[in-house]
């Protein structure tokens, strides 16, 4: 099983507008009301994958009782700590004749100390039924910064590997609990070292010393040119073949879901590698926040070439 942790989950609402412009009325072309939260986004594709999946992390109000219906017609295990807030509303504005996506990203509640107790008593639980946990976004207000490293190191006396998908200063302090595997891109990278990196061998040493400081997989994202991966068994490359996209908000979500996925069932880490990247690019092939179909994920782990370095 796939346990995903979202602190900080999101209704995630994403209108397409023609031409937006700001200060004008529009009545949107489309519009799509989803569980979010980058955690949300790995549950729902890890779950089109076929793994069985339980989420967890804060959900409070109307708003949250929106996102426990959809965890339940996906099949998803609702392992979510009630609060007293509201749940936040996220909300995308993308126009498709402009090529521009344009978001409105509320804070969310603040969590007292009473219920991050709660939640860590429930994860103490239940992370003992996971073969592989992912942790992703932002930390809600209240929550102090090194919260995501008692998730790890919790995680470890189990003996189950995390993947952590955070960036900023609680990257910096959660990279100190020596999480399995970082899914950071090049400006987290930076943030994180403490300089700028132009050059592809510079990226690549940077990834090799986090690795050898305790990360066992270290994937820096591209974008559209792909990823550098460091892992115990060497540096891979991997590069993205050129496709027609719709979006690609959720596409990093997506890339953890089908690493975590690969993982679970013990697959070579090229096939980790490639079916996250695969899961990636599927991911952008809709309007929808981070959703794959198992079709366009198999054709397209047939076309991401892997090497060495």
């Amino acid at each position: 099983m796939i346990l995903t942790v979202t602190l900080n989950p999101a209704i995630d609402k994403v209108y397409e507008v023609e031409s937006f412009a700001i200060g004008d009325v529009y009545r949107p072309r489309g519009m799509w009301a989803t569980a979010g939260g980058k955690g949300l986004n790995v549950s729902r594709v890890a779950s089109i994958l076929g793994a069985r999946v339980m989420a967890t992390g804060f959900l409070g109000g109307g708003n949250g009782q929106f996102i426990r219906a959809q965890l339940q017609e996906l099949g998803i295990i609702d392992a979510f700590t009630k609060i007293e807030g509201d749940t936040r509303i996220c909300i995308a504005i993308n126009d498709p004749i402009l090529d521009t996506s344009t978001e409105v990203l509320e804070p969310g509640p603040e969590i007292c100390p009473e219920e991050q107790e709660e939640f860590l008593n429930n994860f103490r639980n239940i992370v003992k039924e996971a073969d592989i946990v992912t942790i992703s976004g932002s930390l809600p207000r209240g929550v102090p910064i090194d919260f995501y490293g008692k998730l790890i190191e919790i995680s470890r006396e189990s003996g189950k590997r995390l993947l952590l998908d955070t960036s900023g200063q609680t990257l910096v302090t959660s990279l100190e609990y020596r999480p399995f595997m970082i899914k950071p891109n090049v400006t987290e990278l930076e943030a994180v070292t403490g300089r700028e990196m132009d050059r592809e061998e510079e990226i690549l040493e940077a990834a090799r010393r986090i690795q050898q400081n305790g990360v066992q997989l270290v994937c820096v994202t591209l974008g559209a040119q792909g990823c550098i991966a460091v892992t115990g068994e060497g540096a891979f490359r991997l590069k993205l073949p050129l496709i027609e996209t719709i979006s690609t908000v959720g596409s990093g979500d997506s890339f953890i879901a089908g690493c975590a996925v690969a993982l679970a069932q013990d697959k070579p880490m090229e096939e980790v590698l490639k079916t996250g990247m695969a899961c990636g690019m599927a991911n952008t092939q809709f309007a929808r926040t981070g959703y794959v179909s198992r079709e366009l994920v198999d054709k397209f782990f047939n076309m991401v070439p892997i090497t060495r370095y």
